[in-house]
Order: structure tokens, then sequence, then C-alpha cells
């Protein structure tokens, strides 16, 4: 350990040293206790040694000793340790996540004890069905459907009607949605995730006894990662723990990143209003990542108005590490990150990096870059392919009826983008044809017109370039104004920019067969370099080492909460993309920037910030650089970037922002 922590006052009564604070922490035994845990501050550590201590000094029984975490993973995780902290024994404390515990007490009765859960691909299954066969969600295509999922999980957690992107889908209709989803799943005794919440909810709040029975069961509760939790969780959780509220709860509002899931960093201040009385402790030593890394993430999280203050502590003091570029261009930008990722890889240190994106597009654009080069990686998350976005595959079906390919799935994607009020029957057939339209509509010299015009148009493609077929189809066709008209401005500008990237990308494309082809080998690229199934850095249930994936660690902000690595890359942290486009309210941009706070915090040793500063003013560098600034020169070319990096240097560099949120 670093001389600076040895100057500290340390006890030693467990396995290893512990801070004064986690000392605290880990002897705490009743009532309510609130541990706020900064990065890297030991939090695992701690409650696993906490339930050591309650165990072995103070008796308590452990089959009423309850531990919830937010994944699987993560539960099966901190079992592992526990054990191995106890070995030869396994005590029987109860592991698990909300929904995994909460499932558990509902098929305990006899309510519930019949009812099953839906999976993912069935609920998706019943909805696509329910949105087909009601004529108020018309404007609802098969692109949509993820869109409505979230819309509809969000008002069963939390009431809450989000705007869809669709104009025309109103409240009525999302409550309409969910009434007639609940009476399926009822009807069948079934129940989705957010089911198991709320019946458990109902179930403890209509049975004194029951609730009884599982509050003598669970009579010490320990949470992790509580900034994660929603509102209906924390419900059941509050009935669990009463009368005695042994709750000891984890958590950093710093780092909550949930929202979608209806998760606010409020949890931790509510948990303050509700247990007034409760001990609270602050882990506020990183034991992770160096004083740079630490002082810069936060200054970055200080300018976040939502949350509790904190002074968080490196324990190591080295002067290296942190650095933030701002380049001229784009391609800049990438040919210096690929070329420090080159010298990793010659230097045998590649495993031990990250490249963390906002977004999981933002991965697998840069997992081109990167398979180009021949620098090996691995992505935890599915990647989502670009070309698989429903405007591309739009733009495709044009293009391949254009070249003849006249099967009858192209032509039902674009029939009616933009609307031609083209009827699905009007093609019996596996081929669509335009003789065999015309003869169907041959009462209706509209709609003649119509059909007659759009293969005219078709007609008149293949003479063009491809990246000009494309402008076409946009501009003549009408496919942009499209997406404005069931979009919307905002939603279907964003549409628009996925066009319009791939009409740019097609310039380097003489004919369609190379662009297909290109397409086909990017698809296979992405496939292979997925993440397997097994592949990670600890222990697997029997204990036996599982191999670590090869190569730079690709990943996304969200899915980088929990992991740590030795280097971390933050590309692109431009205006639009982190904070996102859509992050328009306070509360929106402050979880961006806590997003941006968990990126940072991943970083042990190194951790580079980059970004690009456009010459026309519409491409600048993320507000949430502004406090990393300080004056000195941009970047002009890789060379100077290289000199400032290689040197570990502290300087960052400065540059203007009109947001200054």
């Amino acid at each position: 350990m670093p001389e600076s922590a040895k100057e500290s006052r340390n006890y030693r009564v467990h396995d290893q040293t512990s801070n004064p604070n986690q000392e605290r922490a880990i002897m705490h035994t009743v009532g309510t206790a609130q541990v706020f845990a900064g990065p890297g501050s030991g939090k695992t550590y701690v409650t696993v040694q906490r339930i050591k201590q309650l165990i072995t000094k103070q008796g308590i029984d452990p089959s009423h000793i309850l531990v919830i975490t937010f994944t699987k993973a993560a539960a099966l995780e901190m079992q592992e340790r526990f054990f191995r902290l106890m070995e030869p024994v396994r005590p029987p404390v109860k592991f698990g996540t909300f929904h995994a515990v909460f499932y558990h007490i509902l098929k305990q009765s006899a309510q519930y004890r019949d009812y099953s859960i839906i999976t993912e691909s069935e609920k998706r299954k019943l909805i696509r069905q329910i949105v087909h066969i009601h004529k108020r969600f018309n404007q609802i295509q098969e692109e949509d459907t993820e869109e409505l999922i979230q819309v509809l999980n969000l008002y069963k957690n939390t009431s809450v009607i989000q705007p869809m992107s669709v104009q025309k889908i109103t409240a009525e209709d999302i409550c309409f949605l969910a009434k007639e989803y609940e009476s399926y799943l009822h009807e069948f005794k079934q129940m989705d995730f957010d089911d198991i919440i709320r019946y458990c909810y109902r179930l403890l709040t209509q049975s004194s006894d029951i609730l009884s029975r599982w509050q003598r069961q669970f009579e010490f509760i320990l949470i992790d990662e509580f900034q994660d939790i929603s509102p209906s969780q924390y419900q059941v959780i509050r009935l669990l723990a009463a009368p005695h509220n042994n709750l000891f709860i984890v958590g950093d509002d710093d780092q909550s990143i949930y929202g979608f899931r209806g998760a606010s960093p409020d949890s931790m201040q509510e948990f303050m209003r509700d247990y007034p009385d409760a001990d609270r402790i602050f882990l506020n030593m990183n034991y992770r990542c160096n004083k740079q890394i630490t002082d810069a993430a936060a200054k970055v999280i200080a300018k976040n108005h939502n949350r509790v203050e904190k002074q968080i502590t490196a324990v190591n003091n080295g002067e290296d590490g942190f650095c933030c570029m701002i380049f001229e261009s784009e391609s800049e930008e990438a040919e210096f990150l690929l070329s420090e990722l080159s010298k990793k890889q010659h230097d045998g240190k590649l495993n031990r990096c990250a490249m963390i994106c906002r977004t999981n597009y933002e991965c697998a654009l840069w997992a081109q870059s990167l398979h180009k080069k021949g620098i090996p990686f691995t992505m935890k998350e599915k990647p989502q392919n670009r070309f698989q976005h429903f405007v591309v595959q739009d733009i495709m079906a044009y293009l391949a009826l254009a070249d003849g390919r006249r099967d009858r799935k192209y032509f039902f994607r674009i029939m009616n983008r933009p609307t031609r009020y083209i009827r699905r029957d009007s093609v019996p057939e596996e081929q669509v044809s335009e003789e065999g339209l015309l003869q169907y509509y041959a009462e209706s010299p509209v709609m003649q017109e119509r059909v007659g015009r759009l293969f005219r148009q078709l007609r008149s493609l293949p003479s063009k370039k491809l990246h000009l077929q494309i402008h076409y189809i946009r501009k003549v066709i009408g496919y942009d104004g499209y997406l404005l008209e069931k979009y919307g401005t905002e939603r279907g500008r964003e549409l628009i920019d996925v066009a319009m990237e791939f009409q740019q990308l097609t310039e380097k494309f003489m004919t369609l067969s190379e662009m297909d082809d290109y397409i086909s080998q990017y698809s296979e690229m992405l496939l292979s370099h997925r993440e397997t199934k097994n592949a990670g850095s600890r222990p697997d249930t029997e204990g036996n080492s599982v191999k670590k994936p090869e190569g730079l660690y690709l990943i996304t902000m969200h899915a980088s909460k929990g992991l740590e690595f030795d280097t971390v890359y933050v590309p692109g942290c431009q205006e639009g993309k982190i904070p996102s486009v859509k992050s328009q309210t306070e509360e929106e941009i402050e979880e961006e920037r806590r997003m941006f706070y968990v990126a940072m915090t991943r970083a042990r040793q190194e951790l580079l910030i980059t970004a690009y500063q456009g010459k026309t003013g519409k491409d600048i560098p993320s507000r949430f650089l502004n406090c990393l600034s300080q004056p000195s020169s941009s970047i002009s070319s890789s060379n100077s970037a290289e000199s400032k990096y290689s040197s570990k240097a502290s300087a960052t560099v400065s540059y203007s922002s009109s947001s200054s949120m």
C-alpha cells in the first residue's frame, strides 16, 4: 500500500487493513446505516466484512440476513467473495436481486403460487399483437416497438407517461395499452418483471401475517448500489425492514445513471429524510484512481446541484495519469487514438485497457476502425449494427427495388414511406409488379397515378451514382419529409442525420453490390468480436478460473459501471453526444454528467479524454470538459498531441462552448 495510505490511522481487525470509515461501517450492528461509497472505496469489502462480523461477532443467524444487489452477476460475485472469506463453511445468507427476492416471496404465497414470468420475447410478441388489433395504434411500425415498450415500462414503474416520438400516440393510448396488456397477463396468470414488484407490495400490504413472516425471516437487510433503486422497490424494502429497521444501504448518488428505469439520485436523500437517525458513513478514500484522475472527476461532478457533497481523497498520490486533448478534426482524433492503442498492443498491455463510449452505436463505429487497424478488442454488449437501423433498411429497400429485386418484403417496407395509401393485400404474390398493382387499382385513377409515379422514380435511380440515389430518395421521393411528418421536428431531424450519414458513407462505393459486400463483412466482424458468454475476469460458480477477454475492452458508459481498468480512453466527448442531444432539462443533463463521471472513475492509472473542435462551429467539445480546461493552445496535429500524452502532462487544452449547464 502507498505511503500516503500508511500515514493515516488504520485498523487490522479483519483480513486486510481497513480505514477508519470502513471500520465504522463494518462494525455497525443494529438500526439503519447509510454508507456513501465513492468510486474505488472498497464497498464490496465493507459489505462482506460486515456480514461476517454480524455472524461471528454478534451471533446473528445467517439465514436471517438478506443481501440485495441489482444484477445476478453482482449477486453471484458478492456471494463468492463472502464464501471465500468464510471458508471452509458456507453460511446460508440470502443473496439475490430485487426481482429474485420479491419473486421468491410471491411464490411462497397461495395467491401467486401458480403465476409464471412472461419472457421478454413473449412480452414483445404480446404488445405487437395488441398494437396490430387496435386501429388507434396504426401509426406504430415495427421499429417503434422498443420505444413503446420503454414508455409502457416507465408508466408501470412511475405512473409517468413519457411522450413518444410518434406524433399521433397520446397518453390515453398508453393507458389503453397498459390496461389491455395487464388484462391478458392476469387472464393467463403471468407477470412481467415490473409486476413482480407491484404484486409483492400489494401482497405485503394486504396481509399483515405474510408481512410479519418475512420481516422475521429477513431481520438484517443489506442493499448494494442503493442509488439505482426505483421508488416501488424502495416501498417494498421499507415494509420488509420494519419495525426494527436493521437496514444497511450502500450507494453513491453521483453514480445514479439509470433514470430510464425509474432510479434517481434523490433516493439517497430520501433515505436521509425517512431515517433521520441513521448512522451516516462516508467511504471517501479512493483506492482505485490516482490523484489526478480523482481530482479531475471531482471537478466534473461538483457541477451537479442535486447531490450530497463529498470529499474524495486518492490513496495513490501519483502525479501523472490524466490528460484531456482537443483535436482539429474527428479524423485526427481517431488517428491518434488508434496509434496509442497500437503501442499498447505492442507492449502487451492492451487487455488492461478500455475504450468507453456514450452509446452502443459509437462502440460499433470504433469496432470497425479497430478491426481495420488489426487491433484486437472485446465487446461486452451486443454490438449495435448501424446498418440494421430502420432508416438505413428503408433506404436499402428502395435501392434493392430499383436494382430489380422485386421481393415483396422490400416493397412492404417502403410502399407507404412516404404515405401513398397502398394496401398490403394489393400484393398477394411473393414478387411485386407494377402491372399487378395497376390492375388492383384499376378503378382508382388517383392510386394508379401514385403507383405509376413510384415505379417511374425507381426506374430513374440506377442511372445515378449510389450516394446520389440516396439523395434522390430522401429529397425527391420524399423520405426526409416522411420522417419529419411521423416523428416531429426533433426526432425527425435525428433520423434524417442517420440517412445523411449513410449517404455520405456510400460515396466510396461504385456499385450496389460493392456496398452489400461491405455491409456483410461489417456485420460478420461485429458478431465475431462479441464477448463469449463465459468470458470474464472472475472465477465461475465452481471456483474455476475463467479466461479474460483478449484485447481492448470496448464498452458503453452504462455497461462500464462496476468495472475498472489500468488505462481508460473516453473518445468523442462532443456536445450532442455527451450530454446527448436528447437531454434538455437540468435533471437530464445532470444524469449525463454522472455517466461521464462513472466513465472517468473506471481508470486506475491513466485516463485520456478526447474531443475535436470542428472548423464550422457545429462540432464543439462537451460542456463537461469546461472545468478541466487550463489556458493553452489547441492541438493542431497528432504529433503535438502525442508529445503531450507521451509525457503524461497534466495540462489540458482549452476551448469555448456555448453551453454552460
